[in-house]
Formats: structure tokens, sequence, C-alpha cells
């Protein structure tokens, strides 16, 4: 429960916002602020269920996934933080691995 509120004798930071949206928080940030850049603009986002929804990857697009967890235990103890942060990690890992060794970027014309 915050109970922060943005004045009302300012503009607000974005179209659209609220304060009840920035509430919820999974201990260490608020949910709202993982998943994508609302300022200046609001950043083009999607949400990911299962990986091979987002193949390939679109520049300029913020890809996220809601992993239920404290992610301070992650960070103090990872072994008590449980296996979904390792798989979500791992799959970052991959991603990364097959970019590295690319010949030519995603987006580059083929002849």
């Amino acid at each position: 429960m915050s109970q922060w509120r943005h004045s009302p004798d300012v503009f607000p930071p974005y179209k659209g916002y609220r304060d009840e949206d920035w509430q919820d928080n999974d201990g260490a940030l608020n949910t709202i602020s993982m998943t994508h850049p609302r300022i200046p603009v609001e950043h083009p986002s999607h949400f990911v269920g299962h990986d091979s929804e987002c193949q390939p990857l679109q520049p300029g697009i913020w890809y996220y996934k809601i992993v239920e967890g404290d992610h301070v235990l992650f960070i103090m103890n990872r072994d008590r933080a449980g296996v979904q942060f390792d798989m979500i990690y791992d799959s970052i890992f991959e991603r990364c691995r097959k970019y590295a060794y690319r010949q030519t970027l995603p987006n580059e014309i083929h002849q």
C-alpha cells in the first residue's frame, strides 16, 4: 500500500497516469515500472507468455515477462529465489549467445 500521491497541482508525468497503477509492487519495484518506459512517451511493449510468441525480436519493442517471486531473494540468495529466476535468465543469455556469433544483423537484408 502506497501513501505517496502525485501532486494535483502539477501536470501528470504521462498521459493516462493514475496513482493506483503504481501501488502494486514485488517488494523492490512498482510492478507497472517493470514493463516498459512511459516517459517522455509511452514506449511500445509486448507481454511474453512463451518465448516463441516474440520470435524474431523486433527493434524498439520492450518485451517483458511477469515472474512471481521476490526479486530481492534472487539478488541476496539465488538458491532461495527458486528455479523460475534461473529459467528467465537462462533464456535471456541463450538469445544473447545467438546474436554474439551472427555474421549479419537480424534486420539486415540478405542478398
